[in-house]
């Protein structure tokens, strides 16, 4: 009569209960952990960066990256902070741009370059762009499907202060995350020099 030793009553090939019941609880732990993630993003403290000029609110403690790369009108410095986890992605990154670029380029000629290089590093498709503003700076939106993760979109908003270039980051890949993604973006504020 049983389907197994339990004598759970299941025939066929359904799991027994006991695998059912853990499984179950898995996935509701997975789905309050989810949740929670969400709600301490939503009130995470501001995380402060003097060096990089700015505030936001990330989830967890971002990773921090610092590279410099030499160009024909100078050194240029980047520094990034940011937290991946799964389908979100969060990041500001700082750009101090040489002082040749800014005066070569001008600032609009630079957020264009900045944007088109942007999209190409990110084998972006379906790329839409239209001007954007974050307080007193003015900048660029862009919305994209990265090339290595088909059906998600990402957001990038650029702002140039002085020799400045800022570029945030936000993707979330379910709606959850999307969510998280759009509270983190509303969150970042650019402090003046």
């Amino acid at each position: 009569m049983g389907g197994g030793p339990e004598g759970d009553g299941d025939t066929g090939n359904r799991a027994p209960r006991w695998a059912r019941a853990v499984l179950g609880g898995l996935a509701v732990a997975a789905l309050v952990f989810a949740s929670a993630a969400e709600v301490v993003t939503q009130d995470a403290p501001p995380f402060h960066s003097r060096e990089g000029g700015f505030t936001a609110r990330f989830p967890e403690a971002p990773r921090y990256e610092e590279k410099q790369e030499t160009t024909l009108l100078g050194v240029l410095r980047t520094r990034s902070w940011e937290v991946e986890r799964g389908a979100l992605r969060l990041r500001v990154e700082r750009h101090d741009v040489p002082a040749l670029a800014t005066v070569a380029l001008g600032d609009e000629a630079l957020l264009e370059r900045a944007a088109r290089e942007l999209l190409a590093d990110a084998d972006a498709r379906a790329a839409h762009s239209e001007p954007a503003r974050l307080g007193t700076l003015a900048g660029r939106h862009l919305r994209y499907e990265p090339g290595l993760r088909p059906g998600e979109t990402e957001d990038a908003w650029l702002y140039l202060q002085g020799r400045r270039l800022y570029v945030i980051f936000a993707r979330g890949g379910t709606p959850g995350a999307r969510a998280t993604a759009a509270r983190f973006a509303a969150s970042v504020e650019i402090l003046e020099d």
